[in-house]
């Protein structure tokens, strides 16, 4: 059963909770907020579906190349671009998805700000899911509906995490013609535990309910993205990138991951995703007029499904190829795992007593402290291992 899975590996994928015939599994979280699969014995008839098709357990099998094509892109509709956590890719492919009669499946914000997987059909739904959410969305049973428009015949374009896109597949036991995957470059997944304190505490000092939440908003430009809760009376809560205590948490101490995220097993190439994703960081770097700090595309090609995507769009974007070492110089998370922050553990020991930017800044004080020497040591530990993968 599906309980082989050591815990720390398990990336919540919900491949298994979509897979069981008789429902015999839901997704319970943890004391960090991380959502992991229960088995309820009483209803389980030891079919053990949910262990053939975990993509830990037994990885996706696939054509896919280990020498992409890679590009440089943003969308021409400069609206839709700067509205965009990167270029616009994504929302030109699901437009051109969309026009010609496919479905769309990707993550939204409910109306409490949780998230969710879920389908559209129609472009006046698209802007729903345009903008990353920084925490791990809901699959709930969006496999499940997947299978049934694809035994339909209807064409799907899913967008999700590498690890979700590998449940996917694993889950569908077989390859469809007309299912189409995107991915991204992850840099890890946060609880919707960790998200909603976050928002609960910078909300204190706002007497209104949140009306928009933004992550990498481009109000201060594309290299110094900022997170931005809007809220209903006007009031804005608003820091870049740098001073920003989600992001300070998430990109300078790493300290809410899931564990499965340090030892993540879809980093490699060839990617399982037949298109892939994120942000160009450093294109300036190789050519300046690739960067005018409004959100530069990185799309990777892995498949010929993937060409026949990115071939739809060619007249609504601005694409320019480019190389693989361009992408890792800039985005070490397409290739590399991020290590667990070294005040991880005190981080969860915390988050249900203190505020939470009470905690970042007790957590940012202690690491500003730490001696050059033991600094020295981590930097020397992340490259061993990194030279070690």
């Amino acid at each position: 059963m599906i309980d082989k899975v050591e815990k720390s590996m398990c990336t919540g994928c919900a491949g298994c909770k979509n897979i069981c015939p008789v429902s015999a599994i839901t997704f319970r979280a943890d004391s960090e907020g991380f959502e992991y699969p229960d088995i309820d014995m009483a209803k389980c008839i030891k079919c053990n579906l949910c262990e053939k098709i975990c993509p830990i357990l037994h990885p996706v099998k696939s054509d896919n190349t280990s020498k992409p094509d890679i590009y440089a892109a943003w969308n021409m509709d400069e609206n839709i671009r700067i509205n965009s956590t990167s270029g616009g890719i994504f929302s030109a492919l699901a437009t051109q998805f969309i026009q010609r009669g496919g479905l769309v499946v990707g993550a939204v914000y409910l109306e409490d700000f949780s998230i969710v997987h879920t389908m559209i059909s129609s472009i006046d739904d698209l802007e729903k899911l345009r903008q990353s959410k920084y925490a791990q969305s809901k699959i709930q049973d969006i496999f499940k509906s997947i299978k049934d428009e694809l035994s339909k015949g209807n064409k799907v374009l899913f967008c999700g995490s590498p690890c979700q896109n590998a449940g996917l597949r694993n889950f569908l036991r077989k390859d469809y013609e007309n299912l189409y995957c995107c991915d991204f470059i992850c840099r890890g997944i946060i609880s919707q535990k960790v998200y909603h304190k976050f928002l609960n505490d910078v909300s204190k000092k706002h007497s209104s309910d949140i009306k928009n939440i933004q992550f990498k908003n481009k109000d201060f430009g594309w290299n110094r993205f900022s997170t931005k809760v809007s809220y209903k009376d006007g009031s804005v809560y608003q820091l870049d990138r740098f001073t920003d205590y989600y992001m300070v948490g998430y990109l300078k101490h790493n300290l809410y991951l899931r564990p499965s995220c340090h030892n993540c097993h879809f980093k490699s190439l060839p990617r399982v995703a037949d298109i892939s994703l994120g942000d160009f960081w450093g294109i300036a770097n190789f050519d300046a007029n690739l960067d005018n700090n409004k959100g530069t595309s990185v799309v990777i090609v892995n498949s010929q499904k993937g060409r026949e995507l990115y071939s739809w769009i060619k007249n609504d974007v601005y694409s320019c190829e480019r190389t693989l070492d361009e992408v890792t110089k800039g985005n070490s998370c397409l290739l590399n795992c991020a290590p667990a922050g070294k005040y991880r553990e005190y981080f969860f020991k915390n988050i249900d007593k203190t505020d939470f930017i009470d905690l970042i800044n007790k957590i940012d004080k202690k690491a500003s402290k730490v001696p050059m020497g033991e600094k020295a040591r981590e930097y020397i530990t992340v490259v061993k291992n990194h030279l070690k993968r």
